[in-house]
């Protein structure tokens, strides 16, 4: 399976336990945003693209920045798009891959969270939102366009979220530990601290955009 890893500014604190301890160790390259790319080098991992304003970033840093990786996309502090969605834009345009696995998206500014869990509302991300990731060190975050989907038990998750934003119709949790059938809404609901029976959970959906999210307290 080919993974495009992606590393946003948000804070150290919330990344899982393979980046903060063996960041080398994960498979896939990676493309950094702003001070993303910094922790990466300094960790000996040269982003094969580093994106955003760099406005957290130091003049050495910066520089640091420009000696050592290769294709460098520097935009305007004043801009109409998220160091986020622009890291997704170039992994879209760049690479071949079957996920993006996307850290550093959680914590700190909430404004930043929403716009990343967003993001398979937008036209631009709907079509390849099922292949992004987002992952930190209590949460593993995948979304899903209306079908029948299968989600599986990630290790050391005890709990699972299915959140439609917006709309949702017909959504059926068929063998979690709490059940769902037929429900349809125009509103925006968490059906939290649901769990898993077995090692994977089977859920449809006719119409809407939902988000699964595994987590651990």
């Amino acid at each position: 399976m080919k993974v495009v890893n992606i590393l946003l500014g948000g804070p150290k604190q919330q990344y899982p336990s393979e980046l903060l301890n063996q960041p080398q160790a994960i498979k896939g390259d990676w493309v950094a945003a702003d001070h993303g790319t910094i922790y990466l080098l300094k960790n000996g991992i040269v982003p094969k693209f580093s994106v955003g304003d760099f406005d957290s970033s130091s003049d050495s840093e910066l520089n640091s920045v420009e000696k050592e990786v290769a294709q460098i996309i520097k935009v305007p502090a004043e801009k109409d798009f998220t160091d986020s969605q622009l890291a997704l834009k170039t992994v879209m345009k760049n690479f071949q891959y079957d996920e993006i696995h996307v850290y550093g998206a959680t914590g700190g500014r909430i404004d930043h969270l929403l716009v990343n869990l967003f993001l398979g509302l937008e036209e631009d991300f709907n079509a390849i939102i099922e292949q992004v990731k987002i992952i930190d060190i209590d949460n593993y975050i995948e979304f899903f366009n209306p079908g029948q989907h299968l989600v599986t038990k990630k290790s050391q998750m005890k709990y699972i979220g299915f959140v439609n934003f917006g709309p949702v119709k017909q959504l059926n949790l068929l063998d979690s530990k709490y059940q769902l059938e037929d429900f349809t809404s125009e509103k925006s609901i968490s059906w939290a601290s649901n769990e898993f029976v077995n090692e994977t959970i089977n859920f449809s959906f006719e119409a809407g955009f939902i988000a699964a999210i595994q987590s651990k307290d």
